[in-house]
């Protein structure tokens, strides 16, 4: 089996586990801060919304420094830094007993994300070019897949194990990723190996393989020789900002359609039909990107997305809203393996991890303020104007990004890639 083959199995599994930790504590978060003494059931959705989104802040603010770390020393060095600094952090979630250690924990948390964004990089830098966009649609599928069962084994150990055992049970999940990744992942690109005194005084530029010096290329200069990239940073920004102000009302719409009995499963089911959708599409508009270019798949995702919005504004039945939302999902798994991609076509090798940490941070915000967003205009103008909203800016972005077509072209071609 080729290793870029052997990474990709090794690393799908990785982003399920890990991700599926991370998503495992969610459902239970507003009751674990209630057991801490928080008994106001809005000073609780308070502290469970801080606690929730600090996370997203930390991560869109240390990402770059992970990402040139990781361009450094190695991916997978990355991927392991990370994946036992959470283990340890959520495991002493389950010891705390105040909201407040909670919080500084959730923020501690952040600092040490950068799994899936290293195990991004590593298969965009050690997969042929002619498969990446296959690569990393196949990839997407287990974080979905996390994200998707995440919740349900969360609620499932919290009510069989009790909440504080699920902290230490979700650690193990955490701990099983970074070992998959210690023993299983491979790279062929050579790095400085890491040693802490010199990594503090800034080591010299890394060695290739051919030993030869390597002349490293600032990312400033790349986004100077290639400004596209810093638009697909906005486009990452702007679609989790889109997809992430729909998702915290799920359960409010579902309710408004006169749901009399099990509110909440037919909310999660509603949830897991678009997560559903992208776990199919993924893979496979991975791989049309890579015969036909992903540009073209991002501009098609766009338009079809912005349309399916609108009527899902006027929706009255969950069923219809179910499906509905899993077309939406076969599109969105066309949009975050094409934006990786084109990065990857468009990034010289010795920065794309920093590169991608931007995209990540990118992203961590468009989760913050999209949520933010969704609360505050649903609470104002209704549910529907949110839906109406987010097909208006997605057609906008769509409409902006369709210019640059023909940039990204040039700049691939320049940079010796036909598929863009």
């Amino acid at each position: 089996m080729d290793a870029w083959k052997r990474n990709l199995y090794i690393l799908w599994f990785g982003n399920f586990f890990c991700t599926a930790g991370f998503s495992m504590i969610v459902p239970f978060l507003p009751l674990y801060v209630q057991e801490l003494g928080i008994h106001d059931e809005k000073q609780a959705a308070l502290w469970s919304a801080l606690i929730f989104g600090i996370n997203h802040v930390m991560v869109a603010l240390v990402s770059p420094f992970w990402g040139k770390m990781s361009d450094t020393y190695g991916q997978k060095t990355a991927m392991i830094r990370s994946g036992f600094g959470l283990t340890i952090i959520i495991v002493c979630m389950g010891l705390v007993h105040t909201p407040m250690q909670l919080l500084l924990l959730r923020a501690v948390f952040g600092t040490m994300a950068g799994f899936s964004t290293s195990s991004v990089a590593l298969m965009a830098i050690e997969t042929p070019k002619s498969e990446v966009g296959r690569a990393l649609g196949t990839l997407q599928t287990g974080q979905v897949t996390g994200q998707l069962l995440g919740p349900l084994l969360g609620g499932l150990m919290a009510e069989w194990f009790g909440m504080r055992n699920s902290f230490f049970l979700t650690g193990l999940f955490i701990l099983t990723s970074t070992v998959l990744v210690l023993f299983g992942v491979k790279e062929a690109k050579k790095y400085e190996k890491f040693r802490f005194r010199r990594f503090l005084k800034r080591d010299q530029p890394v060695q290739a393989e051919t030993d030869k010096p390597v002349q490293k290329t600032m990312l400033r200069e790349a986004i100077r020789q290639s400004p596209v990239i810093l638009v697909l940073f906005v486009s990452t920004y702007l679609i989790a900002a889109s997809l992430q102000s729909i998702s915290p009302i799920i359960s409010l719409y579902v309710k408004s359609m006169h749901v009399e009995d099990h509110i909440e499963l037919m909310a999660g089911l509603i949830f897991a039909s678009s997560a559903l959708g992208t776990v199919i599409a993924a893979p496979y508009l991975g791989k049309l990107g890579d015969r036909y270019g992903h540009m073209i798949i991002l501009l098609s995702c766009l338009l079809l997305i912005s349309i399916l919005y609108i009527p899902q504004a006027r929706i009255s039945n969950p069923w219809i809203l179910m499906g509905t939302r899993f077309l939406t999902g076969l599109c969105v798994g066309g949009l975050i393996p094409s934006i990786s991609s084109l990065l990857r076509r468009l990034t010289p090798v010795n920065i794309q991890g920093s590169v991608y940490a931007y995209n990540a941070s990118a992203n961590s915000l468009g989760n913050v303020s999209g949520a933010l967003f969704g609360g505050i205009v649903a609470s104002n103008f209704g549910i529907p104007i949110v839906f109406y909203i987010i097909s208006g800016v997605l057609f906008i972005h769509f409409l902006l990004l369709t210019p640059q077509y023909g940039r990204i072209g040039r700049e691939a071609i320049k940079r010796g890639n036909t598929s863009y």
